[in-house]
């Protein structure tokens, strides 16, 4: 009987410490950790500097360097494929370049030109390091050019919207899961253009390049 109750005892026992042992080996997975997409829309804005290169026709009228400031804003959509962001953006800025310079006489010629505005409509591609991104942009660039000249016989004033091409690249960080900051360099080509209107100009040719930084809420 004493044998009996002991063999009992001493199964109960293992059962218990197997269990036991078990239960140990049983661990809770370690909670997910949410992983940054950059998928979805955004809307931003931006401010920056911009150089531009002009070269006026006729020969005879000087060529000179416009340089100021930018600000306006941004809009597009990017779809993250593994590491890879894909997408399309628009902008439209404000420049702020205009410049004056006289022409050797005689008689002398004075002319005002500038930058009204910047656009562009471009595709990006990318690759994220989980919150940071480094991309490429290109596409259809835009501005309006606008010059004054004075002369003896009167003030002549003329505008042209140009269209080109634009490239460049820049870095943006997700700080959040909706705001994301940017850095950018582009560089926009645009094709001679007359300035109707601007009398004694008869083209006018811009090279402009652009740094910028900017902040965007992704929705």
């Amino acid at each position: 009987m004493d044998l009996r109750f002991a063999l009992a005892a001493s199964v109960l026992s293992l059962l218990g410490a197997g269990g036991a042992r078990a239960a140990d080996v049983v661990q809770e997975p370690p909670p997910e950790i949410p992983v940054f997409t950059w998928t979805g829309f955004y809307l931003g804005i931006q401010g920056g500097y911009v150089w531009t290169d002009l070269d006026i026709s006729p020969a005879g009228f000087s060529t000179g360097d416009l340089n100021g400031g930018m600000f306006g804003g941004y809009a597009g959509y990017n779809f993250q494929y593994d590491s890879w962001v894909f997408g399309v953006e628009g902008d439209f800025n404000g420049v702020w370049n205009d410049k004056s310079f006289t022409t050797f006489g005689p008689p002398p010629v004075t002319v005002d030109v500038g930058n009204d505005w910047l656009a562009s409509i471009r595709g990006r591609v990318g690759y994220a390091f989980d919150r940071t991104l480094i991309f490429a942009t290109g596409g259809v660039g835009f501005t309006q050019a606008s010059a004054d000249v004075t002369t003896v016989a009167g003030v002549f004033s003329g505008d042209k919207t140009l269209t080109g091409w634009t490239l460049g690249g820049g870095v943006e960080y997700a700080f959040t899961d909706n705001w994301i900051g940017r850095a950018e360099y582009r560089y926009y080509g645009f094709d001679d253009k007359d300035l109707d209107g601007a009398g004694p100009l008869s083209t006018v040719d811009l090279d402009t390049q652009t740094v910028s930084v900017g902040i965007a809420y992704k929705f």
